[in-house]
């Protein structure tokens, strides 16, 4: 039995703890993870039943939907996301409403989104429809799941830019349920057609921006006007960075599957993906810092409180460093056991190590990037992104062991990467102040 003054001492550690952690992390970030959390079990819930209404074939076509939809959405629509919340936030903080900001950005989404059907409509007899296994069911979800994805990024960057984290979670939250009672329903009512499942992903986009949209009356308000020149040349700059980071992030098995040939077989790919996921787990929960990290900095920017920004950068940096440190660590020393548990794959320690040091340096090298985005220097951030690809480049080619030149590649793509955004940052931040 625990003695009471010691009962009372760890008591006020634990919250001597949780008051560090608050004041470490940018405001609302604990929301935006609880709705994060929600998300990803509601996923697994959605994937889990959908995979037993389908069968393996129908299951196969909707998860590469799946992965079309997310690498697409995230890749070609972050961007608005990123700059409306850097927009609105530096407005808020001056006390003007942003709806020309999102005007604009939702005029340079639609003609976005409208290329890219034009793109995929092109691409359709030229592989596409293989890929969806000649299924244009697939490909109308597709379409209805980019055109929702691009929407519930506008108003995830108007709710972020007012720092509405709460508003922001239940986006989170929303999107997740939708997602499940819809496949239940379906599965419930014996549908097997897999267009249906795919376009509940729509759907629950949909109902995840109203949601998050809907309470606030009105959503944006009136504010001195914004030109396509001044919004568009930093979207341009933010897609070719989400593109960057889509491609760090995603192309560990592709580059796996092409430099492995032969040698480790078929399955060496979804070996190295299913490691990639154990190993980047805090990747996942790192989106509720960088939802609401952009939002923060861009405050203090629009405020010139130089000092704040600076404070807050620092402690976000090094916070993020300890958290790459720990979970490589960590990686090292459990993570086979659990790749073996969950997936039933045989890995070594150093292969989790490295995975998981690549995943903590992407998250370095994002931190210092949105510090870039939030001085309203979009297109420096591209010069890390461009880096972080000619460093895989160069040390994929190496004369090595698949797993270790792939490995090795992403480790050095992040650490290129986050000197050149962190050099670029710094010497952004001494010139602004001047």
């Amino acid at each position: 039995m625990l003695n009471p003054g010691r009962t009372a001492a760890i008591g006020q550690l634990l919250n001597q703890f949780r008051w560090r952690l608050k004041n470490l992390l940018p405001l609302g970030t604990s929301s935006i993870l609880w709705g994060l959390v929600f998300n990803g079990l509601a996923t697994y819930g959605y994937l889990a039943v959908a995979g037993r209404a389908l069968g393996d074939d129908g299951y196969g076509s909707l998860a590469v939907l799946w992965a079309l939809v997310n690498i697409g959405g995230f890749g070609l629509f972050q961007p608005l996301e990123q700059e409306v919340a850097r927009a609105t936030a530096e407005r808020a903080s001056q006390g003007v409403g942003s709806a020309p900001v999102l005007r604009r950005a939702a005029e340079l989404g639609a003609a976005q989104f409208l290329l890219v059907v034009i793109g995929l409509a092109a691409a359709w007899p030229l592989g596409l429809d293989g890929l969806l296994d000649d299924r244009p069911e697939l490909l109308a979800a597709l379409v209805l799941a980019l055109g929702g994805f691009a929407g519930a990024q506008l108003v995830r960057g108007v709710v972020g830019g007012r720092r509405l984290f709460g508003r922001y979670a239940w986006y989170f939250t929303v999107e997740g349920g939708a997602r499940l009672v819809l496949v239940a329903v379906l599965a419930a009512a014996g549908v097997a057609a897999v267009g249906a499942y795919g376009l509940a992903i729509a759907v629950a986009l949909v109902a995840a921006a109203v949601a998050a949209a809907a309470p606030d009356r009105p959503f944006v308000s009136p504010g001195p006007p914004i030109s396509y020149r001044d919004l568009g040349p930093s979207l341009a700059f933010l897609l070719v960075a989400s593109l960057g980071e889509a491609f760090v992030l995603n192309v560990g098995p592709v580059a796996v599957d092409i430099v492995a040939g032969d040698e480790l077989g078929a399955d060496a790919a979804g070996v190295f993906l299913n490691g990639m996921l154990i190993a980047r787990v805090p990747l996942f929960f790192f989106q509720a810092v960088k939802a609401s990290l952009l939002p923060s900095l861009a405050t203090l920017a629009g405020q010139g409180d130089r000092v704040g920004f600076r404070n807050m950068q620092i402690k976000i940096t090094a916070a993020v460093a300890a958290v790459a440190g720990l979970t490589t660590a960590v990686a090292w020393v459990c993570g086979p056991w659990v790749v073996r548990v969950v997936f039933g794959d045989e890995l070594t320690r150093n292969d989790m190590a490295l995975l998981a040091a690549s995943g903590g340096g992407l998250m370095l090298m994002l931190s210092l990037a949105l510090g870039l985005v939030a001085l309203d220097h979009s297109r420096l951030s591209v010069f890390g992104w461009i880096a972080a690809i000619t460093a895989f480049a160069v040390v994929v080619s190496l004369d090595l062991a698949p797993f270790l030149r792939v490995e090795l590649g992403l480790v050095a793509a992040v650490a290129a990467g986050s000197l050149v955004a962190g050099g670029l940052l710094r010497h952004q931040y001494a010139t602004d102040i001047r």
